[in-house]
């Protein structure tokens, strides 16, 4: 017996498996891979089906972001619930609610895709209703060692922007050299010791650590 599917639910199929192409075609090939590309990869006969479902790139860009923030939104919140008093004090704890998120993502090329779409990602899509990524943001600039509001903007951003380079390399390395992939723990430790390095002598002046952050050598893990 044939099942007939709804419009809207073929529909729906097809815009996901466009979201589903455009991830993949853009970690592989950068984010102006055209979108006729993306339709044909994603079983469409017409090139204009991007278009149909997204009004533009930046829309589907947006959508993929969307798409795969829902679920590590939950489980960062289920993961900084669980931490104790000192632990969302622990820059390593605050790092893994970072990270794990991502390494769990349900695609084998999600970070490539940040990685390559980096200047088409908006800066409000942390803005999501209940979103805890703000609290650990302020958390890890807190570890920072200076009081220099700008030198702790300037510090996690650039470890936010090496952990998507480093996620990317550790994704295509497990896919090619899987004996050369970095672990979590590894990434981890670097992304801690570029966050908690001394500023430049310099501006020595205005360095202090804040006190209530640390840095531990075997930290908890999150339950």
């Amino acid at each position: 017996m044939l099942k007939y599917h709804s419009p809207m639910a073929r529909g729906e199929q097809t815009r996901h498996a466009i979201l589903d192409a455009a991830e993949r075609l853009i970690a592989e090939q950068g984010v102006r891979v055209p979108l006729r590309d993306i339709a044909l990869a994603a079983g469409q006969r017409n090139n204009s089906a991007v278009n149909y479902h997204f009004r533009n790139r930046q829309d589907l860009i947006d959508a993929i972001v969307v798409r795969r923030l829902e679920p590590m939104e939950h489980e960062r919140r289920l993961m900084l619930e669980a931490l104790d008093a000192d632990q969302r004090t622990d820059v390593d704890v605050l790092l893994r609610v970072m990270v794990l998120p991502l390494l769990h993502v349900d695609s084998a090329c999600y970070a490539r895709f940040l990685h390559a779409a980096a200047h088409y990602l908006r800066t409000d899509t942390d803005q999501t209703p209940n979103s805890v990524w703000p609290d650990v943001m302020d958390g890890l600039a807190r570890a920072v060692p200076t009081t220099d509001h700008a030198s702790r903007h300037r510090r996690v951003g650039a470890v936010a922007t090496a952990m998507f380079a480093l996620l990317a390399d550790r994704e295509h390395r497990a896919q090619n050299e899987p004996d050369m992939a970095a672990t979590a723990e590894e990434l981890i430790a670097m992304l801690g010791a570029m966050l908690t390095a001394p500023l430049p002598a310099a501006m020595a002046g205005a360095s202090s650590r804040t006190p209530g952050t640390r840095r531990r050598s075997a930290p908890a893990r999150p339950a």
